[in-house]
């Protein structure tokens, strides 16, 4: 009996979201297709059926740790009624917590896109900059406004990107610390960083 779109699709994100614990675990390039279609409780051929190639994987890995996880933080800096202080500290809050559901893809987002095709690397590059340049917009203007104190809002939002980035690559849960108090602490480190007048940022 044939399966279902919605079947076959369904599959499909399984196997993406096994694919994203393996290549976060051993490295892209560590991780065959036949080792991969063995995680997934299926024969090699079979994941053909779903996927042109294991680069297809890592793109579609890729798209939903930055194209989703991306989006939905830029929310929080578009808040003209609350200060850039607020608007920072529900940034960064919100990078730590909503990272959770998606660490694996967003670790080998920025570990191994750089093993996608030429046509899909330029895709994502282009989204990462774009997030990357609205942040720092979003710095500048909150220096412009007085709340932030820093001599260059391009280096600061860099900066503040790769702090956020790194969590997941030293973070374990269970742990010392909770995820929500890693967002805590780093919620009032980067506003120290950023030399926020309005200091917002209280533990949740």
């Amino acid at each position: 009996m044939a399966r279902s779109p919605g079947t076959v699709a369904r599959r499909a994100d399984e196997i993406v979201d096994i694919a994203a614990r393996l290549f976060y675990e051993r490295g892209y390039q560590s991780v065959s297709t036949r080792s991969l279609a063995q995680a997934a409780g299926i024969q090699g051929g079979s994941l053909y059926h779903h996927f042109v190639s294991k680069e297809e994987i890592l793109y579609r890995i890729v798209q939903y740790g930055s194209g989703e996880f991306f989006a939905g933080l830029l929310p929080h800096l578009e808040a003209p009624e609350t200060s850039f202080s607020e608007r920072l500290d529900r940034f960064v809050r919100g990078y730590i917590t909503d990272a959770q559901p998606r660490r694996y893809a967003i670790a080998v987002l920025f570990r191994d896109m750089t093993h996608l095709s030429p046509e899909h690397f330029a895709e994502l590059q282009a989204v990462r900059r774009h997030f990357q340049q609205r942040v720092q917009r979003f710095l500048a203007d909150g220096v412009t406004a007085g709340e932030f104190a820093v001599p260059d809002a391009k280096l600061a939002g860099i900066a503040v990107l790769d702090l956020l980035k790194g969590v997941d690559a030293w973070m374990r849960e269970p742990g010392r610390l909770s995820r929500r108090q890693v967002a805590d602490a780093y919620a009032v480190l980067v506003l120290n960083m950023m030399g926020a007048q309005t200091m917002g940022a209280q533990p949740r």
